[in-house]
């Protein structure tokens, strides 16, 4: 593996915490924010953090076969539990809300409106970062 450096991503940068479709757009690329953070880009290492931080989503707690410590992530977090799982599955995961929705026993727009408040209490907690 080459040198990591210190890469400062002004494209990133300019994207706002106060901006839903921002959240939900880093959520969706979590994967490619973890690539870019491998391969030093401090801006971000810094997202990641921030989303860590406000969700409790870590990747590294996923097992497909035991879910119950990733599932148990939205203590960490700024999110409600149901937020938490609509958010991680369906944004982060990559899950149908369809297919969450059947799984978890609700409707697909409870998932939708899950992930809606989720994404709005999300920008209320990284609004002072």
């Amino acid at each position: 593996m080459g040198a990591v450096r210190n890469i400062i991503n002004t494209q990133l940068l300019n994207l706002s915490y106060s901006e839903p479709k921002n959240i939900k757009n880093f959520l969706r690329n979590w994967g490619n924010l973890e690539r870019l953070s491998l391969m030093g880009d401090t801006v971000a290492i810094c997202i990641l953090l921030d989303l860590k931080m406000a969700t409790g989503i870590n990747l590294e707690r996923y097992n497909r076969l035991n879910r119950e410590r990733f599932n148990a992530g939205y203590k960490d977090g700024c999110l409600s539990y149901y937020q938490y799982m609509s958010i991680a599955y369906t944004l982060v995961l990559g899950y149908s809300q369809e297919d969450l929705a059947y799984v978890m026993g609700v409707d697909r727009s409870v998932i939708s409106k899950n992930v809606h408040t989720g994404i709005k209490r999300i920008i209320r907690v990284l609004g002072g970062l």
